[in-house]
């Protein structure tokens, strides 16, 4: 970009976060429950969803292109979701940008200031049209200073024409686990713009890695990998190190899970079928002759094959109410998943009520 264009769009971000600051509402009081509900096909039609459990609903996703033309697919928009959510109360948020957004889009869009105005107008026109209450900001993953930069502009200028043609609309936006990519968030400006954010307390190990557990809770002294975390670590990056305030932060809890070759804490030795596991699909698993474990040290379950050559980390409902239980005992205002068709079973999502319940229960 031109140094002129900079220094326009350095001026311009300044103007909007002034405007958004000032028309900024409270955050609204917990607890919160809220659900990702994806736009592709996955067998969970809106008219089957238990609206009543969750207080929000993100749509997702919307995505863009690199001048700012909006990309919609599957059942997005839906008036029909949005309609069936008001009708218990529960408000749906637009979803935006998805894994690998940052790469694919975002971080080069972002330098345009007519393509970010483009993105933001026309999300907001979509989210008049069929009646969302928010906007939620999923930039995976902002990668320079720059970008950092470019993301506060973008939310407060979400937040300035939202209060503009959605007043009361809710502002989200995720987050990651650690440093690796939060460095690139400033905490600071994000959190006095947004309501809350979500903190994506899953995917510490994967395919893409080393192997271990999805989601613990808590750390795993023998785990010496450069991907060791856990939910308490991913909280107090964001609580403590960045000093984002507990009150508006969300934590996460996977309705999913990761497969994996091998010892634990160790290299894949190969890929397996069961990279990406949904919850619902753990029984069917055990009938099989899988052996369902549990981890004390990391409160969460794994199963393994009859000669434990092959490991699936997942949650189930005991982790996930006591995760519910660990954050309500923190501070933390309420708990999302993602997604909320992975532990969708029996006309019910088992994650969720296991996972609200032990949140809700004095």
């Amino acid at each position: 970009m031109k140094k002129t264009g900079i220094r326009v769009w350095g001026v311009f971000f300044i103007l909007a976060l002034m405007g958004a600051l000032s028309g900024l509402k409270a955050a609204e009081s917990g607890p919160w429950v809220l659900g990702y509900y994806p736009s592709w096909e996955t067998g969970v039609a809106p008219g089957q969803l238990n609206y009543k459990l969750f207080t929000h609903l993100c749509h997702a996703f919307i995505e863009t292109d690199k001048d700012g033309n909006l990309k919609m697919e599957g059942n997005m928009p839906s008036a029909d979701l949005t309609g069936r959510a008001h009708a218990v109360g529960t408000k749906v948020l637009l979803s935006l940008g998805w894994e690998g957004s940052g790469k694919r889009y975002f971080n080069s869009m972002s330098r345009k200031p007519q393509a970010v105005e483009r993105f933001v107008d026309s999300v907001v026109e979509v989210l008049v049209k069929y009646h969302y209450d928010g906007v939620d900001m999923d930039w995976e993953f902002p990668e320079t200073a720059q970008d950092r930069k470019n993301l506060s502009a973008m939310l407060a200028l979400f937040r300035e024409k939202l209060s503009k043609r959605a007043p009361g609309a809710v502002l989200t936006m995720a987050l990651p686990a650690s440093d690796w990519s939060g460095k690139w968030f400033d905490a600071n400006a994000l959190s006095s713009l947004v309501d809350f954010g979500n903190v994506m307390t899953y995917d510490f190990h994967g395919p893409w890695g080393s192997n271990g557990h999805n989601a613990n809770l808590y750390p795993i002294a023998r785990d010496k990998t450069d991907d060791s975390s856990s939910t308490v670590q991913g909280m107090d990056y964001w609580s403590r190190t960045r000093q984002w305030p507990a009150r508006k932060l969300l934590v996460g809890i996977p309705c999913f899970g990761h497969g994996f070759v091998g010892e634990w804490y160790g290299s894949p030795r190969e890929k397996t079928k069961y990279g990406d596991f949904h919850f619902k699909d753990s029984f069917q698993m055990v009938k099989e002759g899988w052996k369902k474990n549990w981890d004390a040290e990391g409160q969460v379950p794994y199963l393994s094959n009859k000669d434990e050559s092959e490991f699936i980390s997942y949650d189930d409902e005991r982790s996930v109410g006591l995760k519910a239980q660990w954050a309500k005992k923190t501070g933390y205002p309420g708990i999302f998943f993602w997604d909320i068709t992975e532990d969708f079973m029996n006309n019910d999502h088992v994650l969720v009520q296991a996972a609200r319940k032990a949140y809700l229960t004095k």
